[in-house]
């Protein structure tokens, strides 16, 4: 541990005994997004008249480089929520067995819906969790797990029970504005940064919560408990982190946000969830983002998540072959070119993106033209800048000390 100048202000040591949990780089700060009226939702795919369009051209040359996958893993660490998150953990391992069977580059950071401790005074979102191997809570393994790893099955299994489930502040859960997060502490144009996004990879959150964003996603019919409402905010929404997204590393970024939650609508999941003593909630945002993006949806209810996770690694394969979109084409009307031509070749638009039947060979260039509304939202909600970062403060037991008071 060490010292560090922020603001004029020295910052000092805490001694512990035990460390439970620890947090990687983060910035103490992330751009405003006040720009953006919290009182309304942006639509990202406007309808207008044929007067009031703007024409779109995109092109793009595949390389081999295109195999390049950077994994997310968002987990809802409040109260109700480890048993899910041991299911997720115990098919982790199949699942990247299949990414690295398909001969996709791939690595994996992972974060929670809560802001977490960074020193004795301070919180920060979206910090990245070390990866455990062992019941001694270490940082040798680094937060960053790559292809080729050993060991990913007790690996998944150690940091799940790591991360644990309950702490303090973890009931507000923010899933979106944990990963809009993430993103800034991962842009990689600064220095340090948490080394979670390559400059040529593409990108797949998976989110698994049992409530929505705020609990109740900001909708008052959701609520259960007694001040369980709470406003979201900019960060807390779906196109705003699209937005941001392409904001930070660039329009022809293509991801994907995958949510397994209690599916909107599936009253017999939420009832098997409440039956465990908390209420859960519907994830309309988480499935929202997931539409936005065309990710998977599955549910927390599943028995086991191999199917969850088999949907996601067939929604990730078409994010490797696809193109993202600045809006819904005016009328569907959309030109695909591709140079030099490999045949027919099938695709369809999902949200925001173009994806095709097959993936398009490196060495050839895509080629689109196409036609968005005017006025449309903005695509930029503030710009990065460098910060001050700090790492290794032993989250849970300040959390603890912090709540002695």
């Amino acid at each position: 541990m060490f010292l560090k100048k922020y603001k004029g202000v020295s910052w000092t040591s805490l001694l512990v005994v035990l460390s439970l949990s620890a947090c990687g780089p983060v910035k103490f700060s992330a751009p405003s997004t006040s720009n953006v009226d919290s009182n309304t939702t942006p639509d990202p795919s406007p309808t207008a008249s044929p007067t009031n369009l703007r024409d779109v051209r995109y092109s793009n040359s595949v390389t081999p480089t295109d195999n390049k996958l950077d994994i997310i893993l968002i987990v809802d660490d409040s109260n109700s929520m480890l048993p899910d998150n041991q299911k997720l953990a115990e098919n982790l391992s199949g699942f990247v067995t299949k990414l690295q069977n398909s001969n996709i580059d791939w690595q994996m950071c992972a974060t929670v819906t809560r802001a977490l401790p960074v020193s004795s005074t301070q919180t920060a979102w979206g910090a990245s969790i070390y990866w455990q191997d062992s019941d001694t809570p270490s940082s040798s393994l680094g937060m960053v797990l790559k292809k080729g790893t050993s060991n990913l099955s007790t690996i998944f299994t150690k940091t799940i029970n790591y991360i644990n489930a309950g702490w303090v502040g973890s009931d507000d859960e923010r899933g979106v504005k944990a990963a809009y997060h993430h993103v800034y502490n991962g842009d990689y144009r600064f220095q340090p940064n948490n080394g979670c996004y390559r400059s040529d990879s593409a990108i797949a959150y998976i989110v698994i919560s049992d409530e929505d964003e705020r609990s109740v996603g900001g909708d008052a019919s959701q609520q259960v408990y007694t001040g369980e409402l709470k406003a979201l905010e900019d960060e807390d929404r779906p196109e705003v982190f699209v937005a941001y997204v392409r904001d930070t590393f660039g329009a022809s970024r293509r991801f994907t946000v995958n949510s397994i939650i209690v599916k909107p609508g599936d009253s017999d999941c939420k009832a098997s969830q409440d039956a465990g003593g908390a209420k859960s909630h519907y994830g309309f945002k988480y499935a929202d983002l997931s539409g936005l993006t065309s990710g998977g949806i599955g549910s927390i209810c599943a028995s086991d998540y191999s199917a969850n996770l088999n949907l996601f690694f067939d929604r990730i394969q078409e994010s490797l072959s696809s193109v993202p979109l600045e809006c819904s084409p005016y009328n569907g009307n959309l030109t695909v070119t591709i140079t030099p031509s490999i045949g027919e070749v099938q695709s369809r638009i999902e949200g925001l993106n173009l994806i095709f039947s097959t993936p398009v060979p490196a060495g050839h260039t895509i080629d689109l033209a196409y036609q968005c509304a005017d006025g449309r939202s903005p695509s930029s909600f503030g710009k990065a800048t460098p910060a001050v970062q700090e790492q290794g403060f032993f989250a849970r037991i300040v959390s603890f000390f912090r709540n002695l008071f």
